[in-house]
């Protein structure tokens, strides 16, 4: 996120008078879409059945979720190393270098969206998600992690593997330049979340009744706590 805005940008109602700047961002946008796409497809493969199937009779079922970890971060990796800027075109641009609580305000938010998706990562359990429980439980001939959860919280994560659709989207979105590039990167991935994520609406009901249980457990909590201050004082 720059804090000064360079001169060069140019804004999006200006293209027609300034066409050159329009050509010279072709093949960044093309090769950057490129990128995106095949992060999309090699998240999208590695889920499907035909690969789950093909790692099971290759007797690698309690490796799938640490290949399919390692094959996301190296296709991220690629993506951010062979990304090329479409600064040449710019939908909006806000100059925050004189500005410091503006500026404040940019990266609290990007703090915020970071926080957001790794605590949602803790909560949905970091080590199952990077595929170090699947292993550990093997070795030990233990049943597969989720067999050991509810059949509403195994729906919910088939549903949803990770949460971080509000904190990406607040990532991405919130900035105060905002190129065609990564407007290009914040629409494939809030749009390919989106269509991936299709929670119905028994997630939905399990979902408020944790926040129940959780907001009785916290008031049981405060309760057991002013007893045990009463009987202090006391």
């Amino acid at each position: 996120m720059p804090r000064s805005v360079s001169k060069a940008h140019t804004w999006i109602f200006n293209l027609l008078d300034n066409k050159s700047r329009l050509e010279t961002a072709y093949g960044p946008i093309v090769l950057d879409t490129l990128y995106v796409i095949g992060f999309i497809l090699q998240h999208s493969l590695l889920k499907s059945a035909f690969v789950k199937n093909l790692l099971d009779r290759l007797g690698l079922t309690a490796a799938e979720r640490s290949i399919y970890a390692l094959t996301s971060t190296l296709c991220l990796h690629h993506l951010i190393n062979n990304w090329l800027p479409a600064q040449s075109i710019v939908l909006w641009q806000i100059n925050v270098d004189d500005s410091e609580p503006l500026w404040w305000a940019f990266v609290i938010t990007h703090v915020i969206g970071w926080i957001v998706i790794f605590g949602g990562c803790v909560i949905m359990d970091l080590q199952e998600l990077l595929g170090i429980k699947q292993a550990y439980f093997s070795l030990y001939n233990y049943s597969e992690p989720l067999a050991y959860k509810s059949s509403d919280l195994r729906n919910l994560y088939a549903h949803v593997r990770h949460p971080s659709f509000v904190g990406l989207t607040l990532i991405l979105f919130v900035t105060n330049v905002m190129s065609f590039d990564r407007l290009l990167l914040a629409v494939l991935l809030t749009t390919y979340m989106y269509v991936a994520w299709s929670t119905d609406q028994r997630d939905v009901v399990y979902q408020k009744s944790q926040l129940e249980r959780k907001k009785l457990s916290d008031n049981w909590y405060l309760l057991c706590l002013s007893v045990d201050l009463r009987d202090y004082k006391s």
